[in-house]
């Protein structure tokens, strides 16, 4: 059953990235707590978006703005590493409700008021956005809807978003999985499952490319965040109750 779950919800978070932009992590981090612990769902769903965001970079890299993608990305990098130095000493069960309640903000808060924000496109507003996503993903390995409006906002054209978008997963993924390694938080028991994830994330990728023309990304952006909202009310209930 949960090497099902596993390759289900890679595919179906590939499927996504590639018609939204972004989103795969957070589809993952939607399932994968319900299977495995904190730690393990965090750094799982790391490993099996890595290779699919580095694809995708190496896809758009000649639309990439270095200049407007490096200042955020050092930002985030380094507040995910201060984040992976104390994650395991704190209370899995607390770290569980505290990731519910996120899950529910976040997604009322892109389904309510995320079209009326405007970051301003400027080198400080993307550190500052950058190290707070950094901050997020160490915890939850969930930072990227934050940039992508910031990007959504800063970069030159749909192609620039992604290519900026990708570079930055790309590096504070890896990052990310050094960290993981040097802090003892990357188990070698999920392994096998991040193999099986990262091939059905990928095939999930050739899926969505084929049919992103068919599909209103709005539409998909606003069901993937009812279900987020709701598989945090359930994990929720699941801890308290």
């Amino acid at each position: 059953m949960i090497w099902f779950v596993v390759a289900a919800t890679s595919l179906v978070a590939g499927i996504i990235q590639s018609v939204t932009g972004f989103g795969s992590v957070v589809f993952l981090m939607m399932i994968l707590p319900f299977y495995f612990n904190m730690i393990d769902a965090t750094a799982l769903a790391i490993v099996i978006n890595q290779l699919f965001c580095m694809v995708l970079c190496w896809k758009y890299r000649r639309h990439i703005q270095w200049r407007l993608t490096l200042p955020p990305t050092i930002a985030f990098s380094l507040a995910s590493l201060l984040m992976l130095g104390i994650v395991d000493t704190l209370d899995l069960h607390v770290l569980v409700i505290v990731f519910a309640v996120f899950l529910m903000v976040l997604a009322l808060y892109f389904l309510l008021a995320a079209r009326r924000v405007q970051l301003t496109p400027k080198p400080a507003a993307g550190v500052v956005c950058g190290f707070f996503c950094g901050i997020s993903a160490g915890l939850f390995a969930i930072g990227g809807p934050p940039m992508a409006l910031y990007f959504v906002t800063a970069a030159r054209d749909h192609a620039s978003y992604l290519a900026c978008m990708q570079l930055l997963f790309s590096i504070t993924g890896a990052v990310s999985l050094f960290g993981r390694v040097y802090n003892g938080l990357l188990h070698p028991e999920i392994l096998p499952f991040a193999a099986v994830g990262s091939v059905c994330i990928l095939l999930g990728a050739v899926i969505g490319g084929k049919i992103a023309g068919k599909l209103n990304a709005d539409a998909m952006r606003t069901v993937v965040y009812v279900f987020v909202g709701v598989s945090g009310l359930i994990l929720l209930l699941q801890q308290i109750g």
